[in-house]
């Protein structure tokens, strides 16, 4: 399963021109769901609106390459009540006993479904060298808060 970091910078295809409509600048995530809802394209220039791609308009998706019907499945405005994956790194995971796990390095994303089964967490440099990642799956209840996630 890829992780959000390899989603980002991948190419969006415009299915009946074959052309490239953008690259995948973020993922816009539901914490309730724990699902992808989004893409959010790389602008073009500086002031213009931000290009959205809802993951049900996408005709296929990933691993190597998203692709839509036509532009017209392409929105100006950020849909409301989703966290930018941008945003997600760098949160504490913390047990209910209020301990840290670690740091959220990243999602894990099954595709096509788009559901998030794991974060990757971050224990410090060090033991990423010596042990690596790990993957906590996202099964049980969890609570975003601004700082960090709970998990029960």
């Amino acid at each position: 399963m890829p992780k959000g970091r390899e989603l980002v910078g991948l190419p969006v295809l415009n299915q009946e021109r074959g052309e490239e409509v953008g690259r995948v600048q973020d993922l816009l995530y539901d914490e309730k769901s724990a699902q992808v809802k989004a893409l959010v394209l790389a602008e073009g220039g500086w002031l213009q609106q931000p290009r959205v791609i809802t993951f049900d308009k996408l005709q296929s998706r990933g691993p190597k390459t998203f692709t839509v019907a036509g532009t017209d499945s392409i929105d100006s405005e950020l849909p409301a009540g989703l966290r930018r994956w941008q945003e997600i790194k760098g949160l504490r995971l913390l047990n209910r006993d209020g301990q840290e796990l670690g740091l959220v390095e990243d999602l894990v994303v099954d595709l096509p479904s788009g559901q998030v089964k794991a974060l990757e967490v971050s224990t410090g440099l060090v033991n990423d060298l010596l042990e690596g990642r790990r993957e906590v799956p996202l099964t049980g209840d969890f609570k975003w808060e601004s700082q960090g996630i709970i998990i029960w």
